[in-house]
């Protein structure tokens, strides 16, 4: 996870600043998936640069240019970041210190899980953010799962997740599953020779503690629920393993990382894509449908109704359908902490 990467630049720019800041956004699109898509947007650049170098507003050109590119790659994860200190994007290996910030960081924000909740009628609810990229998360994962063992259902909340760590997501994925699986691809280009190479993932080999197999998964889905967030939702319902309630994600298939431009701008450039071998493609540009669509607001009420229809109609313990069905009578006062 990168932490206050955004900090106070310079309040205008010169034609030569510009021109530095397009050489290397030019140089950055050297790694980009999709040669004919780069050289489009290579030669975009260079027809808009005495355009550009009018702008000596730092903003205003962050803005033109996110345009520009938007228009040309149709690519969510393309973006040019202002004000970035990079600083931070100096060196590949953090020092200690800088460790131990990011660590304590990842503690504050639970890694990711801001909720995990019992709800009545014995549905379990996760409310987690982004897949942290800490080598703790798998700790908070275990204990989460852990205390939702018990469980007979669970919802899984990614309205407010807009990515992270493809690790994490394996680790979490392996829980529902009694054998690992495969699961999306990633594609990357070789900007050297221009081959594409997949990368194969699985589902994390093994995880402590209890599986959650069996038992009914609802993921809630928005706009927002992007990039890693969304290839957990694909890999789960790709295997069969989850019912997707909400609104259709944002559609970022296209992996990568952060390039430093220079004054204090940066860009995200995609260095491959998912690629799926069920379905032969992946979801860039369209986003994933959900199998019940209701606006995303709504969503957390409609997936606990369904939980409690199913656990009602499957469990042979009278208390429990008695705690299910009297939460079905009024499923937000039932939500309530």
């Amino acid at each position: 996870m990168i932490h206050a990467l955004l900090l106070a630049a310079a309040t205008t720019l010169t034609p030569a600043e510009i021109d530095g800041v397009l050489a290397k956004t030019e140089q950055a699109f050297s790694v980009y998936p999709f040669p004919a898509v780069a050289k489009q947007a290579v030669a975009t650049l260079k027809a808009r640069t005495p355009q550009y170098e009018k702008l000596n507003d730092p903003k205003a050109f962050q803005s033109a240019i996110n345009h520009d590119l938007a228009a040309v790659t149709h690519d969510k994860h393309v973006h040019v970041a202002y004000p970035f200190h990079e600083e931070l994007n100096a060196h590949d290996e953090p020092t200690a210190a800088e460790r131990a910030h990011e660590h304590r960081s990842e503690e504050e924000a639970n890694f990711g899980f801001f909720t995990v909740r019992r709800l009545p009628g014995n549905v379990g609810y996760i409310d987690f953010r982004y897949f942290s990229d800490d080598a703790d998360v798998g700790k908070t994962i275990a204990a989460t799962m852990s205390f939702l063992a018990g469980t007979d259902a669970l919802i899984i909340d990614l309205r407010h997740n807009g990515g992270g760590s493809p690790i994490a997501a394996q680790t979490l994925e392996a829980y529902f599953f009694a054998q690992q699986q495969q699961i999306t691809s990633i594609r990357l280009r070789d900007p050297k020779t221009g081959k594409i190479v997949e990368h194969q993932q699985w589902t994390a080999p093994t995880v402590p503690g209890p599986l959650y197999t069996g038992k009914p998964i609802y993921l809630l889905t928005s706009d927002y629920t992007f990039s890693c967030a969304e290839q957990f939702t694909y890999d789960l319902h790709n295997l069969h393993r989850v019912t997707i309630v909400g609104a259709t994600t944002g559609g970022g298939a296209n992996p990568g990382d952060i390039h430093a431009l220079g004054s204090a701008f940066a860009i995200f450039m995609p260095e491959g894509y998912a690629y799926s071998e069920v379905t032969k493609t992946n979801w860039e540009g369209t986003g994933i449908a959900p199998d019940v669509a209701v606006p995303a607001a709504s969503a957390l009420t409609k997936a606990y109704a369904l939980a409690l229809v199913e656990v009602s109609s499957k469990t042979h313990d009278g208390d429990l359908r008695k705690e299910a069905q009297e939460a079905l009578k009024d499923e937000s006062k039932a939500l309530a902490p």
